[in-house]
């Protein structure tokens, strides 16, 4: 092949891989960490300018774990969370969501699942939930609401009955869950281009551990060409030739990736606001695929989560301490969701801000809310508090600490909101 043609399919191979990397450096990261597999860890407190993941929320305390599910199903057990809502995300090793356990979709009763990895057959017990994983690595990440610092406790008794145990086990449950610090800080915006052409030695790893769905085998077979496959290590064996056209491939498949930071799939402007609405369980296009897990791992269906960005003011400048902004609701048009909404104010790298408050988001769980006599809701985003009293101020840095984001969640939108037919109001200068 051309030298050309080889780099096209290393970047090709670099592309589809992503999401199956990452899995193997996040597996990595939790064996340095201690933490091992069947076994959720959950944060015990809300998240604060201190938490080192990107783009926290304030809204909810956050949990993760690794099933492995290679020699039999992992059982998971919820308890009755009295409407309360709570998430558990399964993400298989390809980094699809493929199943959600919570509020919208199983309800909020007490319930048991079974977790169960491809080619197993056996008898589960009787009123056990059996929920397939295509692959027998995978990634639950859970969320359980809070309603505001009071309710902390509250929700911690609710994460705390999350249970996993391996179906020999069972019913005994082995592995309730483990509170650890700011737990989704183990769950970071990853750098795999840094592998250099160990890149392809792990992405070989990794078609060993969980082989990809049937209908990427052609592609698999071509990359063959460049010693790819499971258990290669084209790193060394390759030659001089194709090791320079696999790395400039990695390269020109990162800036391809990155290019689209801000634009997953289906990115609308709203009003001001950046908004995916394709999202999905399983998305086929491979760069798609690979912008999501690299640059939004633990992204939401819209039906579950719909999240709107913001960067730039009405005056197309980015946001600053040194302008006061408005976020005004109408009357009876708050944002449609059948769980609960926040707007949340970041930094310019995506942190929490320390403010005087203490009021990292806003929304509808926020005590003191006041509603203007109209029935619409006004939000003040500016540095000093406003003459109308902090009830409905979201503090911003000042002007010296750069630029702000915000980002505002919706959580079970409604369907109005989920395909794009309720637009959100504009953010004004004041």
């Amino acid at each position: 092949m051309m030298n050309n043609d080889l780099k096209a399919l290393a970047r090709e191979a670099y592309i589809w891989g992503i999401p199956l990397v990452q899995t193997r450096l996040y597996l990595q990261r939790a064996r340095e960490l201690d933490l091992p597999f069947n076994q959720l860890f959950v944060s015990a407190d809300l998240s604060t300018p201190e938490s080192e993941v990107p783009l926290p929320n304030v809204d909810t305390l956050y949990g993760l774990g690794w099933l492995d599910l290679t020699e039999e199903p992992i059982l998971m057990s919820v308890p009755d969370t009295d409407d309360r809502y709570y998430l558990l995300q399964l993400n298989d090793a390809y980094l699809n969501s493929f199943s959600y356990i919570g509020r919208r979709t199983t309800g909020t009763e007490a319930g048991e699942f079974a977790i169960v990895g491809p080619g197993w057959s056996g008898e589960l017990p009787e009123g056990v939930t059996r929920v397939d994983a295509p692959t027998n690595h995978v990634l639950a990440l859970s969320r359980v609401l809070v309603n505001g610092e009071q309710d902390v406790e509250n929700a911690r008794a609710v994460q705390d009955q999350f249970c996993l145990t391996p179906l020999s086990a069972y019913p005994k449950f082995l592995n309730p869950s483990r509170p650890i610090v700011d737990a989704f800080n183990n769950f970071p915006i990853l750098q795999p281009n840094l592998l250099g052409l160990q890149y392809f030695d792990e992405l070989c790893a990794g078609l060993a551990e969980n082989p990809p769905p049937v209908e990427d085998h052609a592609l698999i077979r071509d990359l063959e060409v460049l010693s790819i496959a499971a258990g290669g290590c084209p790193s060394q064996t390759v030659d001089a030739t194709v090791k320079e056209a696999m790395l400039q491939a990695i390269d020109e498949a990162h800036n391809m990736i990155h290019s689209r930071a801000g634009w997953l799939i289906d990115t609308r402007d709203v009003n001001g606001w950046r908004v995916s609405y394709g999202i999905r369980s399983f998305i086929e296009d491979p760069l798609d695929r690979a912008v999501v897990a690299k640059l939004g791992p633990g992204c939401l269906v819209p039906q579950e989560g719909l999240y709107f960005s913001m960067l730039q003011g009405p005056d197309e400048q980015p946001l600053s301490g040194d302008k006061r902004y408005l976020l005004e609701f109408p009357k009876e048009a708050l944002p449609p969701v059948d769980a609960f909404w926040s707007l949340t104010l970041y930094s310019h790298d995506w942190a929490l801000v320390d403010n005087p408050i203490d009021r990292y988001a806003i929304g509808d769980r926020t005590p003191g809310l006041q509603f203007n006599s109209d029935g619409s809701l006004s939000l003040y985003i500016q540095h000093e508090e406003p003459e109308q009293g902090p009830q409905n101020w979201l503090p911003c840095p000042d002007s010296g600490a750069g630029p702000f984001h915000l980002f505002l969640r919706t959580y079970q939108p409604q369907p109005i909101l989920a395909d794009g037919r309720y637009q959100m109001p504009p953010v004004q200068l004041v």
